[in-house]
């Protein structure tokens, strides 16, 4: 049965009109905005065919400009056996890399759609009011730094943490690192990966861990005014021997582009691991460094302009290990010992013991290898840990208490030359006992 659209129902109209003489072949060609020639071909076309002929013979025909069948059941079948769970756009991007299949995003879009797969990402959202802030115009300016607790690992309930950094400005992710913790290592690690990669950021934009902040609250004016201020962390001393600012933040709004950062993460990285059946932190991290992130800032990332650049690239002989170490000040016990979290450490000076002649506490610091060191007149002294059986330290042994005998108080007695034996009535107290007026 044919099916005619409005267009074709007029067009019929006035070929039955030309047949039966009802109008001119001048009337219909002005009619249908045809030429006379074509106005004979169309009445020839019906006399043969009648309504069949109205139609284009092409309609509700396949195109040879389209993708086939075959190519759109492929998809489907690719979707539902090999990405299920992935949203239509990391999708086509995995079918151009991996399968060498170029659509567009709109395409992926409406094939799944009609096929009736819904995209696990399609949310309404409500719009929140928060201006956005202007980007930073130079490259390293601001260097967004921040963890995120997820279910990473698939089958594994337990949460992990995954350190970050993202470039304000461009928008390149500079480093990535798991932990089981959100821990100093994992900062440290995220900032190697930046400046091997990248260089030394201007500044830092984190929120308020203690990480970053002390957890001492803010000076008054008055203590300002005194010359008080609040100690810095571990971290912040570290990132200030290299110059490098910070900014903290308690409110995750201001620091929007590395939190959304997360969501993407969260959705693309987690299931392009569960995809290679990657469950160990081990493995997840030579994904990030080697294949994840430089296929991430290629397709989401803007190149760095070298006329905006503010990293601050270092030397090849840059030690990384002592450079990006943190510090803090110790005691010296016995002039060659350390007492760190119950671990004795013996101070080392080319494998023998050293000897630390210092009244007041020192810096040690915990390289990124792990291993604890002594600075102390301008060079390194490495330690090792011993059995704290053969350390003999004040820390270990509680000296007993000396009891102590308590005594009976006795009466003062006031010397000869008191004044108040030299006062008249002491020395005619005895007149005044032996006299009838007192009173016996």
């Amino acid at each position: 049965m044919t099916i005619l659209t409005m267009k074709d129902k007029r067009r019929n109209d006035i070929l039955v009109k030309l047949i039966s003489k009802e109008i001119t072949l001048k009337e219909t060609s002005r009619r249908l905005r045809l030429s006379k020639r074509q106005v004979i071909r169309l009445k020839v076309a019906y006399l043969k065919d009648g309504v069949e002929s109205i139609p284009h013979k092409s309609r509700n025909k396949p195109t040879g400009r389209g993708y086939s069948n075959e190519l759109k059941e492929k998809i489907i079948k690719l979707y539902l056996s090999e990405y299920l769970g992935w949203n239509f756009y990391h999708f086509n991007d995995a079918l151009h890399d991996e399968h060498d299949i170029n659509v567009s995003d709109s395409f992926i879009y409406n094939l799944l759609t009609n096929a009736g797969i819904k995209s696990p990402r399609k949310t309404k959202r409500k719009k929140k009011a928060h201006p956005p802030r202007q980007r930073r115009e130079n490259a390293g300016e601001l260097v967004q730094f921040d963890a995120s607790q997820h279910h990473w690992f698939h089958n594994d309930k337990a949460m992990y943490y995954l350190h970050g950094g993202i470039d304000d400005s461009t928008g390149i992710v500079t480093g990535a690192f798991f932990a089981k913790q959100e821990t100093i290592y994992g900062y440290q690690m995220v900032l190697k990966q930046t400046i091997q990669n990248y260089g030394i950021p201007e500044c830092l934009y984190t929120d308020y861990r203690t990480i970053f902040r002390s957890p001492k609250k803010e000076l008054t004016i008055e203590e300002e005014l005194k010359g008080k201020q609040i100690n810095n962390t571990k971290y912040t001393k570290m990132i200030k021997k290299l110059g490098i600012d910070i900014i903290s933040t308690s409110d995750p709004r201001a620091k929007g582009r590395i939190e959304r950062l997360w969501g993407t993460f969260q959705d693309r990285l987690y299931n392009e691991m569960k995809k290679l059946k990657i469950f160990t932190i081990k493995e997840a991290n030579e994904f990030l460094v080697d294949i994840f992130l430089p296929k991430y800032n290629n397709r989401f990332a803007s190149p760095i302009d070298f006329n905006r650049n503010l990293f601050v690239c270092v030397d090849d002989d840059f030690d990384y290990n002592s450079q990006l170490a943190v510090s803090h000040k110790m005691t010296i016990y016995h002039n060659c010992y350390l007492s760190i979290n119950k671990v004795f450490y013996i101070i080392l000076d080319n494998d023998t013991p050293a000897f630390i002649h210092s009244k007041g506490k020192l810096d040690v610091y915990t390289f990124l290898d792990g291993s604890i060191n002594l600075f102390y007149r301008d060079r390194f002294f490495n330690t090792v840990s011993v059995d704290s059986s053969v350390v003999s330290c004040p820390l270990r042994k509680s000296t007993p208490q000396p009891s102590i005998k308590t005594k009976t108080k006795q009466p003062l007695k006031p010397n000869k030359n008191h004044p108040w034996k030299n006062s008249t009535i002491t020395k005619n107290w005895d007149l005044y006992k032996r006299s009838d007026s007192i009173p016996r």
